[in-house]
């Protein structure tokens, strides 16, 4: 669990696709409310061609899941720009990511991500910003969700 915290912080690979292979598994999978594939290697190069070199993936909290058995969760904030068309600015969300571990390996072999805001929020937002008021705010910055989730367990 350390090692993956560490590499999140450095690498930020939930949204620059660069991974720490020798913690994923072969048989790794990935899904999210939109997507679902194969493979470390498909996660990362989708992972690096979505998401635009300014984005973030701040890291909130890495724990241990104790209702999920095997499971760390990753909770983090996601600001930046999507690769949709000309770039797209998509309003800083909170992201929470299981992380299921295969326990005779040790490595990552399932991934999910569940997001803070509905997806037609996110897309409202990105392509039609005068409607920003009528839906959910940004997520506040990442000290203030680490505060937060100090204090209460949950943003």
């Amino acid at each position: 669990s350390a090692a993956l915290e560490q590499g999140l912080q450095e690498r930020e690979w939930f949204v620059t696709g660069n991974i720490m292979p020798e913690l994923f598994g072969e048989s790794f999978k990935f899904q999210d409310p939109d997507v679902k594939l194969e493979g470390v290697e498909n996660y990362a190069r989708g992972v690096n061609k979505l998401f635009d070199p300014s984005s973030r993936a701040e890291l909130v909290d890495c724990s241990v899941n104790l209702e999920k058995p095997n499971t760390i969760t990753v909770t983090w904030r996601l600001s930046g720009k999507v690769n949709l068309g000309p770039g797209v600015t998509i309003k800083p969300y909170v992201v929470y990511t299981d992380l299921v571990v295969d326990p005779a390996s040790g490595l990552v072999v399932f991934q999910e991500d569940r997001f803070s805001l509905p997806g037609w929020d996110l897309l409202l937002s990105a392509f039609l910003p005068f409607l920003q008021p009528f839906l959910s705010p940004p997520a506040p910055p990442v000290e203030e969700l680490r505060k937060t989730f100090a204090e209460t367990g949950s943003v």
